[in-house]
């Protein structure tokens, strides 16, 4: 699995929808079923989304040097896919919202699956 477009498409895509978030927010909040003015951990969570898609583009740029990132990749997917599922099952998270984070979860397979075709070279 070549990484450069893996890992740039994911770049752009994670550019779109942090900097559509935090540039657009009266339009996108509302398709998304986020309720009232962006608080501090909006913005903190927006600005940790545009840091992960600087990750991925690094990543598509070098994979074996940013091989680290790509785990921490899958892994901050998950842990953002399984925090919002959550709340969309107690209710405090719309089903856009949920259905957005459902790429996430397909980006962090594809992350694993890079990782296993392509293992680190042993000296």
């Amino acid at each position: 699995m070549d990484a450069n477009p893996l890992f740039r498409i994911a770049a752009i895509i994670t550019f779109v929808v942090g900097g559509a978030l935090l540039l657009a927010y009266p339009w996108t909040a509302p398709l998304l079923g986020i309720d009232g003015p962006p608080t501090v951990w909006f913005h903190i969570t927006t600005g940790i989304v545009l840091l992960f898609g600087y990750a991925y583009w690094r990543i598509s740029r070098d994979p074996a040097t940013n091989r680290p990132l790509i785990v921490m990749g899958a892994a901050g997917k998950l842990i953002f896919a399984i925090a919002i599922y959550a709340h969309w099952l107690a209710g405090t998270a719309s089903g856009p919202l949920a259905l957005l984070v459902t790429t996430d979860v397909v980006f962090a397979a594809l992350y694993v699956a890079y990782l296993r075709s392509n293992p680190v070279a042993r000296a």
